[in-house]
């Protein structure tokens, strides 16, 4: 894989620039993803990125997508829960945070 890219870079973009999919098929591996990488495997036959459904104005979700996009995140949410846990600042007992800043009083200060 790459080093870092810069905060701006999609990340569909980072996934194709590193021929992601490739790499997943070469390994026979697959992965879930979410809509931001709609169009990232175009091979219809033997897709290795699965993603959701997603609806626009003029074609609403029909039940069978809904549930279908219903499954696809309850199997990414326990793989996003963990990046979460992994960023710096994240909610976990060993985080290392600064203390809460103190509380500002918005009424009129006497001297």
């Amino acid at each position: 894989m790459s080093g870092p890219r810069p905060g701006r870079t999609h990340d569909i973009t980072a996934a194709r620039h590193d021929h992601i999919v490739e790499h997943l098929k070469a390994a026979g591996l697959g992965a879930l993803a979410d809509l931001g990488f709609l169009g990232l495997d175009k091979d219809c036959n033997n897709q290795v990125v699965v993603t959701g459904y997603k609806a626009t104005r003029a074609r609403k979700l029909t039940t069978g997508q809904k549930t279908a996009n219903r499954i696809i995140a309850a199997g990414r949410a326990p793989v996003e829960h963990g990046f979460a846990h992994l960023r710096p600042g994240a909610s976990s007992p060993n985080s290392a945070r600064a203390p809460p800043a103190p509380p500002t009083c918005s009424a009129p200060c006497s001297s």
